[in-house]
Protein backbone atom coordinates (compact mmCIF):
# COMPACT_ATOMS: atom_id res chain seq x y z
CA UNK A 1 0.00 0.00 0.00
CA UNK A 2 1.25 3.23 -1.10
CA UNK A 3 1.19 6.13 1.08
CA UNK A 4 -0.33 9.70 -0.22
CA UNK A 5 1.14 12.36 2.16
CA UNK A 6 -0.73 15.62 2.23
CA UNK A 7 -4.02 14.00 1.29
CA UNK A 8 -6.51 11.68 2.76
CA UNK A 9 -5.12 7.55 3.54
CA UNK A 10 -6.44 5.19 0.91
CA UNK A 11 -9.21 2.94 2.04
CA UNK A 12 -8.60 -0.74 2.58
CA UNK A 13 -11.09 -1.99 -0.04
CA UNK A 14 -9.18 0.30 -2.63
CA UNK A 15 -6.90 -1.18 -5.31
CA UNK A 16 -3.63 0.27 -5.33
CA UNK A 17 -3.24 3.10 -7.78
CA UNK A 18 -1.31 1.92 -10.45
CA UNK A 19 1.29 4.33 -12.15
CA UNK A 20 0.17 4.66 -15.45
CA UNK A 21 2.32 3.77 -18.34
CA UNK A 22 4.08 6.79 -19.84
CA UNK A 23 3.63 7.96 -23.15
CA UNK A 24 6.97 8.51 -25.24
CA UNK A 25 8.51 8.35 -27.97
CA UNK A 26 8.89 4.67 -27.74
CA UNK A 27 6.16 3.47 -26.97
CA UNK A 28 3.65 1.62 -28.81
CA UNK A 29 -0.40 2.13 -28.48
CA UNK A 30 -2.12 -1.03 -28.07
CA UNK A 31 -3.60 -1.67 -31.41
CA UNK A 32 -7.42 -0.44 -31.85
CA UNK A 33 -9.77 -3.27 -33.30
CA UNK A 34 -11.97 -2.03 -36.09
CA UNK A 35 -15.93 -2.03 -36.46
CA UNK A 36 -17.06 -5.51 -37.39
CA UNK A 37 -18.30 -5.09 -40.79
CA UNK A 38 -22.07 -6.70 -41.09
CA UNK A 39 -22.49 -9.82 -43.15
CA UNK A 40 -25.24 -10.96 -45.21
CA UNK A 41 -27.20 -12.36 -42.46
CA UNK A 42 -26.84 -9.40 -40.05
CA UNK A 43 -30.02 -7.34 -39.10
CA UNK A 44 -30.13 -3.69 -40.47
CA UNK A 45 -28.70 -1.26 -38.37
CA UNK A 46 -31.31 1.71 -37.32
CA UNK A 47 -30.18 4.70 -38.61
CA UNK A 48 -29.48 7.55 -35.79
CA UNK A 49 -32.28 9.09 -34.25
CA UNK A 50 -32.68 12.27 -35.13
CA UNK A 51 -31.96 14.57 -32.36
CA UNK A 52 -35.08 16.06 -30.29
CA UNK A 53 -37.00 19.37 -31.48
CA UNK A 54 -37.45 21.68 -28.52
CA UNK A 55 -41.22 22.75 -27.86
CA UNK A 56 -42.11 26.37 -29.61
CA UNK A 57 -42.34 28.89 -27.14
CA UNK A 58 -46.33 29.17 -25.92
CA UNK A 59 -46.92 33.55 -26.37
CA UNK A 60 -46.68 35.37 -23.02
CA UNK A 61 -49.68 34.87 -20.87
CA UNK A 62 -51.22 38.30 -20.16
CA UNK A 63 -51.82 39.27 -16.70
CA UNK A 64 -55.38 39.30 -15.21
CA UNK A 65 -57.39 42.02 -15.35
CA UNK A 66 -58.69 42.92 -12.05
CA UNK A 67 -62.37 42.16 -10.80
CA UNK A 68 -64.81 45.28 -11.90
CA UNK A 69 -67.25 45.91 -8.95
CA UNK A 70 -70.78 45.09 -9.85
CA UNK A 71 -72.96 47.97 -10.87
CA UNK A 72 -75.04 49.65 -8.71
CA UNK A 73 -78.97 49.23 -8.95
CA UNK A 74 -80.78 52.09 -10.97
CA UNK A 75 -81.28 55.10 -8.61
CA UNK A 76 -79.15 53.26 -6.01
CA UNK A 77 -75.71 54.67 -4.45
CA UNK A 78 -72.32 52.63 -5.44
CA UNK A 79 -71.70 50.26 -3.06
CA UNK A 80 -69.48 50.83 -0.72
CA UNK A 81 -69.57 53.79 2.09
CA UNK A 82 -67.83 56.86 0.29
CA UNK A 83 -64.03 57.65 1.46
CA UNK A 84 -64.32 59.79 4.44
CA UNK A 85 -62.38 63.21 3.61
CA UNK A 86 -59.27 64.10 5.62
CA UNK A 87 -59.37 65.46 9.03
CA UNK A 88 -60.14 68.73 8.97
CA UNK A 89 -61.10 68.97 5.68
CA UNK A 90 -64.81 69.56 3.78
CA UNK A 91 -66.40 66.68 2.33
CA UNK A 92 -65.95 65.91 -1.51
CA UNK A 93 -68.44 67.38 -4.03
CA UNK A 94 -70.10 71.25 -4.27
CA UNK A 95 -70.19 73.20 -1.18
CA UNK A 96 -73.37 73.51 0.60
CA UNK A 97 -75.20 76.38 -0.29
CA UNK A 98 -75.82 79.35 2.30
CA UNK A 99 -78.45 79.88 3.82
CA UNK A 100 -81.17 82.11 1.68
CA UNK A 101 -79.03 81.01 -1.41
CA UNK A 102 -80.06 78.81 -4.54
CA UNK A 103 -77.67 75.85 -5.16
CA UNK A 104 -74.67 76.40 -7.07
CA UNK A 105 -75.22 76.26 -11.12
CA UNK A 106 -78.62 77.09 -10.42
CA UNK A 107 -80.44 80.05 -11.82
CA UNK A 108 -81.72 82.68 -9.48
CA UNK A 109 -84.90 82.66 -7.72
CA UNK A 110 -87.50 83.43 -9.92
CA UNK A 111 -85.59 83.02 -13.11
CA UNK A 112 -86.22 80.14 -15.49
CA UNK A 113 -83.34 77.72 -15.44
CA UNK A 114 -80.81 76.99 -18.26
CA UNK A 115 -82.86 74.79 -21.21
CA UNK A 116 -86.14 74.26 -18.91
CA UNK A 117 -89.40 75.61 -19.28
CA UNK A 118 -89.98 79.25 -18.73
CA UNK A 119 -92.23 80.24 -16.09
CA UNK A 120 -95.54 80.55 -15.72
CA UNK A 121 -97.03 83.89 -17.25
CA UNK A 122 -98.50 86.17 -14.42
CA UNK A 123 -102.14 85.79 -13.68
CA UNK A 124 -104.22 88.10 -16.50
CA UNK A 125 -101.23 88.00 -18.73
CA UNK A 126 -100.66 86.40 -21.90
CA UNK A 127 -97.91 83.54 -22.67
CA UNK A 128 -94.98 84.43 -24.41
CA UNK A 129 -95.51 83.33 -27.97
CA UNK A 130 -99.28 83.33 -27.83
CA UNK A 131 -102.05 84.90 -29.56
CA UNK A 132 -102.89 88.47 -28.85
CA UNK A 133 -105.43 89.15 -26.24
CA UNK A 134 -108.72 89.88 -27.58
CA UNK A 135 -110.01 93.47 -27.32
CA UNK A 136 -110.58 94.19 -24.03
CA UNK A 137 -107.48 92.45 -22.72
CA UNK A 138 -108.30 89.23 -20.61
CA UNK A 139 -110.79 88.72 -17.94
CA UNK A 140 -112.98 90.65 -20.49
CA UNK A 141 -115.87 88.32 -22.39
CA UNK A 142 -114.89 87.29 -25.71
CA UNK A 143 -117.27 88.22 -28.29
CA UNK A 144 -118.05 85.09 -29.95
CA UNK A 145 -120.43 84.71 -33.26
CA UNK A 146 -123.91 83.76 -32.96
CA UNK A 147 -124.25 80.18 -33.99
CA UNK A 148 -127.83 81.25 -35.06
CA UNK A 149 -126.37 83.93 -37.30
CA UNK A 150 -123.99 81.50 -38.76
CA UNK A 151 -126.41 78.84 -39.55
CA UNK A 152 -128.32 80.77 -41.36
CA UNK A 153 -125.93 82.68 -43.51
CA UNK A 154 -124.75 79.13 -44.02
CA UNK A 155 -128.01 77.97 -45.51
CA UNK A 156 -128.28 81.26 -47.67
CA UNK A 157 -125.04 80.63 -49.41
CA UNK A 158 -125.52 76.90 -50.00
CA UNK A 159 -128.63 77.71 -51.12
CA UNK A 160 -127.27 79.87 -53.91
CA UNK A 161 -124.74 77.32 -54.94
CA UNK A 162 -127.45 74.07 -54.89
CA UNK A 163 -130.89 75.72 -54.75
CA UNK A 164 -131.67 74.51 -58.05
CA UNK A 165 -131.82 71.02 -57.01
CA UNK A 166 -133.86 71.60 -53.65
CA UNK A 167 -136.09 73.73 -55.65
CA UNK A 168 -136.56 70.94 -58.65
CA UNK A 169 -136.85 68.06 -55.93
CA UNK A 170 -139.28 69.91 -54.02
CA UNK A 171 -141.90 70.79 -56.99
CA UNK A 172 -141.34 67.06 -57.84
CA UNK A 173 -142.78 66.19 -54.04
CA UNK A 174 -145.56 68.20 -54.09
CA UNK A 175 -146.88 66.99 -57.68
CA UNK A 176 -146.67 63.45 -55.30
CA UNK A 177 -148.02 64.45 -52.17
CA UNK A 178 -150.64 66.29 -53.99
CA UNK A 179 -151.60 62.83 -55.87
CA UNK A 180 -151.45 60.67 -52.97
CA UNK A 181 -153.76 63.07 -50.37
CA UNK A 182 -156.42 63.42 -52.98
CA UNK A 183 -156.49 59.64 -53.23
CA UNK A 184 -156.48 59.39 -49.79
CA UNK A 185 -159.43 62.01 -49.09
CA UNK A 186 -160.82 60.36 -52.15
CA UNK A 187 -161.53 57.10 -50.34
CA UNK A 188 -163.46 59.23 -47.39
CA UNK A 189 -165.72 61.14 -50.02
CA UNK A 190 -162.98 63.68 -50.75
CA UNK A 191 -162.51 67.02 -49.54
CA UNK A 192 -165.87 68.48 -49.21
CA UNK A 193 -166.71 65.97 -46.75
CA UNK A 194 -163.58 66.02 -44.84
CA UNK A 195 -163.87 70.23 -44.43
CA UNK A 196 -167.49 69.96 -43.80
CA UNK A 197 -169.26 72.32 -41.03
CA UNK A 198 -172.40 71.95 -38.77
CA UNK A 199 -173.57 70.24 -35.86
CA UNK A 200 -175.60 67.53 -37.31
CA UNK A 201 -178.84 68.98 -37.14
CA UNK A 202 -178.32 71.96 -40.07
CA UNK A 203 -176.69 74.36 -41.83
CA UNK A 204 -174.26 76.25 -39.92
CA UNK A 205 -171.47 76.38 -37.66
CA UNK A 206 -170.34 73.95 -36.15
CA UNK A 207 -167.25 71.90 -34.77
CA UNK A 208 -167.07 68.36 -36.87
CA UNK A 209 -163.76 69.32 -38.32
CA UNK A 210 -161.21 67.34 -36.19
CA UNK A 211 -163.17 64.84 -34.87
CA UNK A 212 -164.61 62.38 -37.71
CA UNK A 213 -161.98 59.04 -38.47
CA UNK A 214 -161.87 60.33 -41.87
CA UNK A 215 -160.15 63.32 -40.50
CA UNK A 216 -158.03 61.64 -38.35
CA UNK A 217 -156.63 59.12 -41.29
CA UNK A 218 -156.10 62.16 -43.42
CA UNK A 219 -154.15 63.95 -41.16
CA UNK A 220 -151.76 60.86 -40.24
CA UNK A 221 -151.29 59.98 -43.89
CA UNK A 222 -150.52 63.92 -45.04
CA UNK A 223 -148.18 64.14 -41.66
CA UNK A 224 -146.72 60.69 -42.25
CA UNK A 225 -146.17 61.56 -46.34
CA UNK A 226 -144.71 65.19 -45.09
CA UNK A 227 -141.95 63.27 -42.75
CA UNK A 228 -141.25 60.82 -45.91
CA UNK A 229 -140.04 63.75 -47.79
CA UNK A 230 -138.66 65.78 -44.39
CA UNK A 231 -136.26 62.63 -44.11
CA UNK A 232 -135.07 62.79 -47.79
CA UNK A 233 -134.23 66.44 -47.73
CA UNK A 234 -132.47 65.96 -44.31
CA UNK A 235 -129.55 63.53 -45.81
CA UNK A 236 -130.00 66.47 -48.66
CA UNK A 237 -128.94 68.75 -46.33
CA UNK A 238 -126.31 66.72 -44.62
CA UNK A 239 -124.52 66.08 -47.57
CA UNK A 240 -124.01 69.34 -48.22
CA UNK A 241 -122.52 69.47 -44.86
CA UNK A 242 -120.00 67.10 -45.07
CA UNK A 243 -118.70 68.25 -48.01
CA UNK A 244 -120.47 65.67 -50.90
CA UNK A 245 -122.05 66.55 -54.50
CA UNK A 246 -125.12 66.54 -54.21
CA UNK A 247 -127.41 64.75 -57.47
CA UNK A 248 -130.69 64.78 -58.38
CA UNK A 249 -131.68 61.53 -57.36
CA UNK A 250 -130.20 62.12 -53.96
CA UNK A 251 -133.75 63.94 -52.73
CA UNK A 252 -135.10 60.40 -53.56
CA UNK A 253 -133.33 58.19 -51.19
CA UNK A 254 -134.53 57.18 -47.98
CA UNK A 255 -131.50 55.91 -45.55
CA UNK A 256 -132.75 54.20 -42.48
CA UNK A 257 -136.25 53.27 -44.03
CA UNK A 258 -137.30 51.13 -41.42
CA UNK A 259 -136.49 53.77 -38.76
CA UNK A 260 -137.38 56.75 -40.85
CA UNK A 261 -141.05 55.04 -41.28
CA UNK A 262 -141.30 54.54 -37.42
CA UNK A 263 -140.16 57.58 -36.22
CA UNK A 264 -142.78 59.07 -38.79
CA UNK A 265 -145.67 56.82 -37.63
CA UNK A 266 -144.80 57.86 -34.69
CA UNK A 267 -144.77 61.66 -34.95
CA UNK A 268 -147.94 61.78 -36.93
CA UNK A 269 -149.73 59.71 -34.26
CA UNK A 270 -148.95 62.65 -31.90
CA UNK A 271 -150.06 65.41 -34.47
CA UNK A 272 -153.18 63.72 -34.74
CA UNK A 273 -153.80 63.27 -30.87
CA UNK A 274 -152.94 66.69 -30.65
CA UNK A 275 -155.18 67.86 -33.78
CA UNK A 276 -157.98 66.22 -31.96
CA UNK A 277 -158.31 69.80 -29.48
CA UNK A 278 -159.13 72.65 -31.43
CA UNK A 279 -157.38 75.52 -29.12
CA UNK A 280 -155.02 73.40 -26.90
CA UNK A 281 -153.71 71.07 -29.84
CA UNK A 282 -152.38 73.33 -32.59
CA UNK A 283 -150.68 75.47 -29.49
CA UNK A 284 -149.14 71.81 -27.66
CA UNK A 285 -147.98 70.28 -31.58
CA UNK A 286 -145.30 74.03 -31.69
CA UNK A 287 -144.14 72.79 -28.56
CA UNK A 288 -143.91 69.42 -29.41
CA UNK A 289 -141.99 70.22 -32.76
CA UNK A 290 -139.85 72.73 -31.20
CA UNK A 291 -138.52 69.72 -28.76
CA UNK A 292 -138.39 67.26 -31.26
CA UNK A 293 -136.75 69.36 -34.12
CA UNK A 294 -133.56 67.42 -34.07
CA UNK A 295 -135.40 63.67 -34.08
CA UNK A 296 -134.73 63.02 -37.86
CA UNK A 297 -131.33 64.27 -37.85
CA UNK A 298 -130.63 61.83 -34.59
CA UNK A 299 -131.98 59.28 -36.87
CA UNK A 300 -130.39 59.60 -40.15
CA UNK A 301 -126.96 61.02 -39.51
CA UNK A 302 -126.27 58.85 -35.74
CA UNK A 303 -128.50 55.85 -36.97
CA UNK A 304 -130.29 55.77 -33.52
CA UNK A 305 -133.83 54.44 -32.79
CA UNK A 306 -136.86 56.13 -32.92
CA UNK A 307 -137.12 56.62 -29.17
CA UNK A 308 -133.35 57.24 -28.68
CA UNK A 309 -133.62 59.65 -31.14
CA UNK A 310 -136.72 61.30 -29.29
CA UNK A 311 -134.59 61.67 -26.23
CA UNK A 312 -131.67 63.02 -28.35
CA UNK A 313 -133.32 65.61 -29.78
CA UNK A 314 -135.95 66.81 -26.41
CA UNK A 315 -131.55 66.41 -24.58
CA UNK A 316 -130.16 68.85 -27.32
CA UNK A 317 -132.45 71.03 -27.61
CA UNK A 318 -132.99 71.57 -23.84
CA UNK A 319 -129.25 71.88 -23.51
CA UNK A 320 -129.12 74.81 -25.71
CA UNK A 321 -132.43 76.36 -25.25
CA UNK A 322 -131.68 79.75 -25.69
CA UNK A 323 -130.25 78.95 -28.94
CA UNK A 324 -132.76 76.67 -30.47
CA UNK A 325 -135.62 79.29 -29.22
CA UNK A 326 -134.25 82.18 -30.81
CA UNK A 327 -133.66 79.31 -34.36
CA UNK A 328 -137.01 78.12 -34.00
CA UNK A 329 -138.53 81.36 -34.05
CA UNK A 330 -136.62 82.80 -36.98
CA UNK A 331 -137.47 79.51 -38.89
CA UNK A 332 -141.27 80.26 -38.37
CA UNK A 333 -140.76 83.83 -39.48
CA UNK A 334 -139.26 82.77 -42.27
CA UNK A 335 -141.90 80.38 -43.47
CA UNK A 336 -144.20 82.87 -43.00
CA UNK A 337 -142.47 85.45 -45.42
CA UNK A 338 -142.05 82.76 -47.73
CA UNK A 339 -145.98 82.12 -47.62
CA UNK A 340 -147.58 85.64 -47.41
CA UNK A 341 -145.70 85.61 -51.14
CA UNK A 342 -148.39 83.28 -52.61
CA UNK A 343 -146.80 80.36 -51.16
CA UNK A 344 -143.39 80.55 -54.03
CA UNK A 345 -141.29 81.55 -51.49
CA UNK A 346 -141.40 78.97 -49.55
CA UNK A 347 -139.61 77.00 -51.86
CA UNK A 348 -136.70 78.91 -51.16
CA UNK A 349 -137.70 78.94 -47.34
CA UNK A 350 -137.81 75.99 -46.53
CA UNK A 351 -134.21 74.86 -48.37
CA UNK A 352 -133.15 77.69 -46.44
CA UNK A 353 -134.22 76.72 -43.05
CA UNK A 354 -133.25 73.25 -43.96
CA UNK A 355 -129.38 73.39 -44.49
CA UNK A 356 -129.34 75.77 -41.69
CA UNK A 357 -130.45 73.79 -39.34
CA UNK A 358 -128.17 70.81 -40.84
CA UNK A 359 -125.41 73.51 -39.70
CA UNK A 360 -126.87 74.21 -35.95
CA UNK A 361 -127.37 70.58 -35.62
CA UNK A 362 -123.63 69.59 -36.57
CA UNK A 363 -122.02 73.02 -34.76
CA UNK A 364 -124.22 72.15 -31.21
CA UNK A 365 -122.93 68.47 -31.72
CA UNK A 366 -119.26 69.54 -32.53
CA UNK A 367 -119.33 67.65 -35.94
CA UNK A 368 -117.11 68.76 -38.10
CA UNK A 369 -118.52 71.11 -41.20
CA UNK A 370 -117.24 71.39 -44.62
CA UNK A 371 -116.36 74.75 -45.49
Amino acid sequence: MSENPGGTPPRDDEPPNEPAAPVGPGSVEPPVAPDPVPGPDAPPVPPPAAPPVPPAAAPPVPPAAPPVPPAPAYGQPPAGPPPAPAYGQPPAGPPAPQYGQPPAGSAPYGQPAPGGYPPPPAYGQAPPGAYPPPAGGYGAPMIQPSPVGEAFSYGWKKFTQSGGLFIGAALVWFVIAAIVLTIVGAIFGGFGALLSTGNGDGPGPGLQVGFSFGWFVFSAAAAILGYLIQAAFIRAALDVTEGRQLSFGDFFKFVEPGPVILTALILALISAVLGIFPIIGPLASLVVNFLLIFVFWFVIDKHLQPVDALKASYALVTRNLSTTVLFYLLSIAIYFAGAILCGIGLFVAVPVVLLSTAFLFKRLLGDPIAA
